[in-house]
Order: C-alpha cells, then sequence, then structure tokens
C-alpha cells in the first residue's frame, strides 16, 4: 500500500482576512513546527505531527519548506494558500493518516507552486482542496493521492510537470487540465484516475490544452468514469494553433467514459499505441460523442497515427471530423487495431470518416475475417460522395492461436531458467521439456507467459498460476466466434516413464560424433532430444531399424532424450563428449 501524509485543505471558516506569513527569501529551510514556533497565529502545532494553517503561507525564492517523516497531518483553513516560489520538499512516509473533512465550496488556491525550483513532492494526500496550481516549475508529482477537489485537482501553466504513481478519484471536476491558450508538455505515466468529474462537467478526466516544445506522453494510465456522462477519457485542444503539440498516447487503459480519446484544433500530432480503449459508452446522445478515438482537425494540421490498440464497445469506434491527416496503416506499416462491437441505435460503427480527407487504415481487424464485413462497419466516400475515401484493404484476419507459451524464470523464481513450450504433432498440445532446470518442489504451482494475437482472448486467464504437470485446458476465441482449445502439460524428465519402452535402445552412451537408435518395434518412432534447459534441438519421425544421429556438431555436455512409439515412451540422458 502507497504511503501517504494527508495534507487536508479542509473548509473551516477563514479566521484572519489576508494576513499571511512569508518567509525572508534568504535561503533558509523552515518547517511547519519552526513556522508554529515564529508565528503560531498562521500555524498551531496541534502535537504529535499534526499541523493546521490558518492564514496564507509563502515559501519565498530561494527559501526552502521541509515536510519530513515526523509531520503525519496538515490542516488548511477555507482560503488559504500555501504558496510555493522557492522549493519544497518531502520524504516518504512511513505511516498514512485519515481524516474527513467539510467538502463545500473553496475559493481559493490549496496550493501553488510558481516559479519555483524544480522539486518532487511524493506520499502526500492531497484532500478536499480547490486546486494544485503549478505555474512555470517543471516539477513532479509521485505516489501522491487527490480525492474530493472541487476543481481541477493538477492545473499547470506554462511548464511540464511529470505526474506518476499518483491516484486521483472523486474529484468534481478534471483530474489535470491546463489551459486553452498556454503550452505545457506533461509527462502523465503509470497513473490510476477513477471517477473524476462528478460535477457532469463537459470535459475529461485529462483535460489539455496545447503542448510546448516537448512531448506530451500519457502512457500506462487506467483512467475510468463511472457516474459522469459528459466526461471523457482524455482529450487535448489546439482551438488557437498555438505552436506545435506532440503527443504519444500509450499503454492506457481507457474504460467507460463518456468518450476514450479526442483530439481537436489544429497542429496537433499524435501517435496513438498499444491502448485498451473499452465501453466508453455513457453518452446518452450518440451523435453528441461516444468515440473510442475521435479526431476533429479544423485542417491538415491535426493528425494521428494510430497503432495496436484495442477499440470494442463504444458508440463508435474511430471517428474522424472535417479535416485530418489520420493514418490507420499502410502497405509497408499495417495499423494492427482491433476494432469491434462498436455501435449504437443497431449499426456497427468501427470508422466513420465525416471529413473531406482520405484515410489510410490497411491492416487492421474489423470484427470478422471477411472484407465485406469490414465494408460494412466502414462510413466513408462509398457511403456519401462527401465523405474522404477510406483504404482498408488488405484486412488483418484474426484467428485463435497461440504465439508462444513460456514460463519465465523472473514470474517463477524456483526456476532456474525460461522455459518454452511447443505443440506436439496433433497440434492441440503444448508441452514442456523440463530437464534438470527445476529443482525444487515440480508440482507447485506455475506463472505461465502466454502470448496470442491482439484481440484473441484466453480462459483461464493466462496470468492465473497453474499446476502444469496435471494437463491445463485453454480456450481462446475470437470478436468473431472462432475459438480452439489446447492443452499445456509439463512432462518431467528424468523421472520415471509411463511405460518403459523395451523395444529401442541408444548407443554409444557417451557419444562423441554419433548416436544410433535401434528400433526392434518395426513400427513408427519420435525422437526428440532437448538441452538440459529445454530447449528441442532435434525432432525426427523414423519407421527404420536403425537410425545415426549426427553428434559431431553437438556442444559438449548433458542432453535428455524422449523416444516414443504408440503410447509407449522412455527417457534417457545423453552425454556427448
Amino acid at each position: 500500500m502507497k504511503k501517504y501524509l494527508l495534507l487536508s485543505l479542509f473548509l473551516l471558516p477563514m479566521l484572519t482576512g489576508f494576513a499571511q506569513w512569508v518567509s525572508p527569501g534568504q535561503g533558509g529551510q523552515y518547517t511547519l513546527a519552526s513556522i508554529a514556533a515564529d508565528d503560531s497565529v498562521s500555524v498551531t502545532n496541534l502535537q504529535n505531527g499534526m499541523f493546521q494553517i490558518h492564514q496564507n503561507i509563502t515559501i519565498s525564492r530561494g527559501d526552502v519548506l521541509v515536510l519530513d517523516t515526523t509531520v503525519t497531518q496538515v490542516r488548511v483553513d477555507n482560503d488559504v494558500t500555501i504558496a510555493i516560489y522557492g522549493s519544497i520538499v518531502t520524504a516518504e512516509r512511513t505511516g498514512m493518516l485519515l481524516m474527513s473533512g467539510d467538502s463545500t465550496g473553496v475559493n481559493g488556491f490549496g496550493l501553488r507552486i510558481d516559479s519555483a525550483m524544480a522539486t518532487t513532492i511524493s506520499h502526500i494526500c492531497f484532500e478536499h482542496g480547490n486546486r494544485v496550481m503549478i505555474i512555470q516549475t517543471d516539477m513532479t508529482f509521485d505516489s501522491c493521492e487527490f480525492r474530493d477537489f472541487t476543481s481541477a485537482a493538477i492545473n499547470f501553466t506554462n511548464c511540464n510537470p511529470t505526474i506518476q504513481n499518483c491516484y486521483f478519484h472523486h474529484n468534481h471536476a478534471a483530474a489535470i487540465t491546463s489551459g486553452a491558450n498556454v503550452t505545457g508538455s506533461p509527462r502523465i505515466i503509470n497513473n490510476i484516475f477513477y471517477n473524476n468529474v462528478l460535477d457532469n462537467g463537459n470535459f475529461p478526466q485529462i483535460n489539455l490544452g496545447p503542448g510546448a516544445e516537448d512531448t506530451i506522453i500519457i502512457q500506462d494510465n487506467h483512467i475510468e468514469g463511472v457516474a459522469s456522462t459528459m466526461s471523457g477519457g482524455i482529450g487535448i485542444m489546439n482551438a488557437y494553433g498555438i505552436g506545435n503539440t506532440q503527443m504519444i498516447i500509450q499503454g492506457n487503459t481507457i474504460v467507460h467514459n463518456r468518450y476514450g480519446y479526442t483530439q481537436n484544433g489544429s497542429h496537433i500530432h499524435a501517435f496513438i499505441q498499444d491502448n485498451i480503449i473499452q465501453d466508453n459508452n455513457l453518452e446518452t446522445t450518440p451523435n453528441n460523442g461516444g468515440s473510442g478515438i475521435s479526431i476533429y482537425g479544423s485542417n491538415n494540421t491535426c493528425t494521428a497515427k494510430i497503432r495496436r490498440n484495442i477499440i470494442s464497445g463504444n458508440l463508435w469506434g474511430v471517428t474522424t471530423i472535417y479535416y485530418h491527416g489520420v493514418d490507420m496503416g499502410t502497405a509497408d506499416d499495417p495499423g494492427g487495431n482491433v476494432l469491434y462491437d462498436n455501435g449504437n441505435g443497431g449499426t456497427e460503427y468501427e470508422l466513420y470518416n465525416n471529413a473531406f480527407s482520405d484515410l489510410s487504415a490497411v491492416g487492421n481487424y474489423w470484427g470478422d475475417n471477411d472484407t465485406a464485413h469490414a465494408e460494412a462497419v466502414i462510413f466513408h466516400q462509398a457511403d456519401n460522395s462527401s465523405y474522404g475515401l477510406v483504404t482498408y484493404n488488405p484486412i488483418m484476419l484474426l484467428e485463435p492461436r497461440v504465439l508462444s507459451f513460456g514460463i519465465l524464470q523472473s514470474d517463477n523464481p524456483q526456476l532456474t531458467q525460461d522455459l518454452f513450450g511447443y505443440f506436439n504433432d496433433q497440434g492441440d498440445t503444448i508441452l514442456f521439456p523440463i530437464g534438470c532446470v527445476i529443482p525444487g518442489d515440480v508440482f507447485s504451482p506455475l506463472m505461465p507467459s502466454v502470448k496470442v494475437p491482439l484481440g484473441v482472448s484466453c480462459s483461464p486467464d493466462p496470468m492465473t498460476p497453474q499446476i502444469f504437470t496435471e494437463p491445463v485446458t485453454y480456450t481462446l476465441s475470437t470478436p468473431h466466434g472462432a475459438m480452439r482449445t489446447f492443452t499445456a502439460i509439463i512432462r518431467i524428465f528424468g523421472g520415471v516413464a509411463d511405460n518403459t519402452l523395451q523395444t529401442v535402445s541408444i548407443y554409444p552412451n557417451p557419444c562423441s560424433d554419433r548416436l544410433i537408435i535401434r528400433n526392434e518395434g518395426m513400427e513408427k518412432l519420435t525422437v526428440e532430444v532437448f538441452s538440459v534447459i529445454g530447449q528441442r534441438i532435434c525432432h525426427l519421425q523414423t519407421v527404420d531399424t536403425e537410425t545415426v544421429l549426427n553428434t559431431a556438431d553437438w556442444e559438449k555436455g548433458l542432453y535428455v532424450m524422449q523416444v516414443r512409439q504408440g503410447d509407449k515412451w522412455k527417457t534417457i540422458k545423453i552425454v556427448v563428449r
């Protein structure tokens, strides 16, 4: 669990008009305890690490406010601002204390960081404030919590803040916002946004204006709406054509909002890849929103490159409006997007090119492996001559297949090497040759690493540990209903075979340049040889009485051979020297 200092911007009656405490700006360090000792009217030391701030506190340029591990709780009266022009230093908490507070309106800033030194604020829980304002300060918020704010929790202006590992929830407006006529390129990474915009305003949980010279990065976040039918997931607007906004939207999960991602205006260039954008369908009037991705360009300088996203369950899949420069895939660089089950009013809308501009969308999956289906769910020039043309052939076909199936040492400390399974001859069973790589209990659960094509679902969850010495059956399925089952099982070499195969002999052992397999059974024999880390280096089938393997090029060492004949099999260890 994250540890926080609770900085509660409580809404208590204002006590002292516009009085304030201001540090002298002479390079000093100040704590709340030292400020309380200097001016007990401004700050009250409530003991046991608890403080209450009654008047505005200003840390002047050159000075530092230190919130060390002894501070556990700070209450701030109504209309009081903590203004940082110098620097603020926080320490990771060893404990977390939460309190409730008055949730009525706030008129002033809770925290203002203005033209300050670059700094990191970490492990603080901000509660019941108005907003945290960042002005011309490239600072970092790390592992903080923002909840129950009456307006946007973080508002930044003319700066490039980093906001990472934070939790924004139950705020009445956006979680993060910037102005429409100011620039900033934030890095918003690995945060959780949940049930913000409780006042049901017409803006997203991440609501940005134009970017600065750096690239805006929004990556690996979970953005989930609950109650607000007017709030989207991520939005950026450049209504005034300021600057040249560059964006990377990558690895996010955006679910259950009014819409997923939208960009509006000009001079916006977004790379949108590897996101899951699902069930953004809270808009009650489809003509007013509900897109997984929406690109609204006032001219062709509003561009987006869209790759390898899952877009499903939205009122519209991807919508493009007016002008744009959208690239959803080309012959040389296929899109790899998976779009399905987007629609409203009983009609499926995977891509709606309601724009003058043509659009290339080659190499995407549109809910079926049938090209005719793609044409039916893509709305473009073929449906209305005023729309731009969408080029979508060839489409991406989606099959229920396994790309790789492994058991990685990083997920399973009892292993000494990574293991990778392979399909048997019938293609319905994945086998794991173990050799001597599991020193402990091979019957303990192992966490698999299963890779399937984007858009293919797997049951049971491939992240669930399994005891693979017993058969584990997986079911793969595609959105259009194709299914396949396969079984994964570990075979333990070096143990006792299920059936001893007496008709086969292998010699010489040890060997140097050749190995002879003698088959007296006169039936087809399947031979597999593995290294001790489970890599299959030889696989053959033979009906000959004598088969010779050339081992001259094999590395010296120990190998495991398994031979099978019908339902009989045996395993022996081979030494090459």
